[in-house]
């Protein structure tokens, strides 16, 4: 059992580190800039990339295990009848790649006239790199 840890160990050691700094894409069109300081990164939709998300910033920090970021933000949506939201959201996600992030984020349905949270839940995070 003294030997599992060691591989272990060994096995984590020879994932390379991934530089996240950039523009990301998701599946979507949304566009997203990370700009990594140390082990904190920030997560900015890029102006102008998503017609129905007016702002949306995260401030993720890297966890233990390497590549892997943990976060909260906030977005402000404009909904149909016009009105702005803000509302909160979290982020958890893996740089897989050079080229690829995958992970989880909060998906939000709120009121379109209170912004009043009808319903959260989590959907699926698929960023490829654009630049």
């Amino acid at each position: 059992m003294k030997f599992l840890p060691l591989v272990l160990t060994l096995l984590l050691a020879q994932i390379p580190k991934y530089n996240p700094n950039g523009v990301w894409e998701s599946e979507s069109g949304s566009q997203y800039e990370l700009v990594l300081n140390g082990s904190d990164l920030h997560v900015k939709l890029v102006p102008g990339s998503n017609p129905k998300f007016l702002q949306y910033e995260v401030d993720t920090k890297n966890q233990e295990e390497v590549n892997t970021y943990k976060g909260t933000g906030f977005f402000v949506a404009k909904m149909d009848t016009g009105k702005e939201c803000k509302l909160s959201t979290e982020w958890q996600f893996v740089v897989v790649s050079p080229e690829r992030i995958i992970g989880i984020t909060t998906s939000i349905t709120a009121d379109q006239n209170t912004c009043e949270v009808k319903e959260k839940s989590q959907t699926q995070l698929d960023l490829k790199k654009k630049k």
